[in-house]
């Protein structure tokens, strides 16, 4: 199918479509190990094969048995505990140091407090030994000192309150104290000092970056994917990465996307593109369109490759390539949002480094 601009979709740019249908051997899963991520990500393949036969007993038989891979859920989010290397520890605190982090968190303290208080009757016992959250660390510096009239000296981190207030409020089991209101600042809060912290390269590359190598590697095994022949070949056609909002800010800021307006919802995505494209004669066009399983073997003498990100279906363009000065003769038409596949392999390359 071509658009106004003469440009020829294959598939109509769709993975897979009722004439080249998705199997489940051409799909691969990874999840964190925790049960939410890995239900969450059973309940799509489900909507993926509502029809399959999940009766039979013998795995090896069963052509709809989808393995979960939960084996590298410390690579899958920024603040695993402990952090992986002494250095994004290190990073973080300095980060968190900073004079405008240091007054807004000030400014906020109070509301943080009162949030904190609200919550009392419902938190568990060791709620607050727990830490998560990218510049959590260290916060508690001057939590023994005696703050007004409030029962406790000491907040929960941001992280917690916004993963335990978003729980409740989707429940409808809010204390009354707390407004929807207060649930979004919390929320907007927590993403800002996440945002604050992971955009500063070295950190995103110290957080994100074995995932973000293993993506960019999974995007190039994909060019030698083969578009038919869906049962017949082995190699994966989709991969699905089941893991948590903070995984999602995560890699926003890894390959510098353009930044959502709030934090990630439930059940929010990103989806990573790779995209073909091929110059050819206007004999090779009228072929394809009449046939388009012969995509593949077109004798093209240009074929670039790119990736495109969207977040929840909304595109987004990357500041590694806008920020990039195309070479001279290098206009390939195409809008910003459409990265060549090698620039952003070289630039997460150099991020690393």
């Amino acid at each position: 199918e071509s658009d106004d601009n003469g440009t020829l979709h294959l598939h109509r740019g769709r993975l897979f479509t009722p004439r080249h249908p998705l199997h489940p051997r051409r799909i691969k899963v990874t999840s964190t190990n925790f049960p939410r991520t890995i239900q969450s990500v059973q309940g799509l393949l489900i909507g993926l094969f509502p029809d399959s036969d999940d009766n039979n007993d013998e795995p090896e038989q069963n052509d709809a048995v989808v393995d979960i891979d939960t084996r590298h859920t410390s690579i899958m989010i920024p603040d695993p505990q402990p952090r992986r290397t002494k250095q994004q520890e290190i990073l973080e605190k300095k980060l968190a140091s900073r004079p405008h982090i240091i007054e807004k968190e000030y400014q906020m303290r109070d509301f943080a407090l009162r949030m904190t208080d609200a919550l009392s009757d419902q938190l568990g016992t060791g709620a607050d030994d727990v830490s998560f959250g990218v510049g959590e660390e260290g916060d508690d510096d001057d939590g023994d000192v005696p703050h007004k009239d409030n029962k406790r000296k000491q907040p929960l981190p941001w992280s917690q309150l916004s993963e335990i207030t978003k729980c409740l409020q989707v429940r409808d089991l809010l204390p009354n104290s707390i407004t929807k209101d207060d649930v979004q600042r919390i929320a907007s809060h927590s993403a800002w000092k996440w945002f604050e912290h992971l955009r500063h390269p070295p950190l995103a590359k110290l957080a994100m970056n074995d995932l973000v190598c293993r993506i960019v590697n999974v995007l190039h095994d994909g060019k030698n994917c083969p578009r038919v022949g869906c049962i017949e070949q082995d190699a994966p056609w989709l991969h699905i990465y089941s893991a948590h909002d903070s995984t999602l800010v995560g890699l926003l800021c890894a390959f510098q996307l353009e930044s959502p307006a709030q934090w990630p919802g439930y059940a929010s995505y990103l989806k990573v593109e790779l995209i073909k494209v091929e110059t050819v004669t206007d004999e090779e066009e009228k072929e394809l369109e009449k046939d388009e399983t012969e995509a593949t073997n077109s004798n093209s003498n240009s074929v670039r490759h790119y990736v495109r990100f969207s977040l929840n279906g909304e595109i987004l363009p990357s500041r590694l390539f806008l920020l990039e000065e195309k070479e001279e003769g290098d206009d390939d038409g195409l809008p910003s949002h459409m990265i060549p596949l090698e620039h952003l392999t070289a630039m997460v390359q150099d991020e690393a480094q």
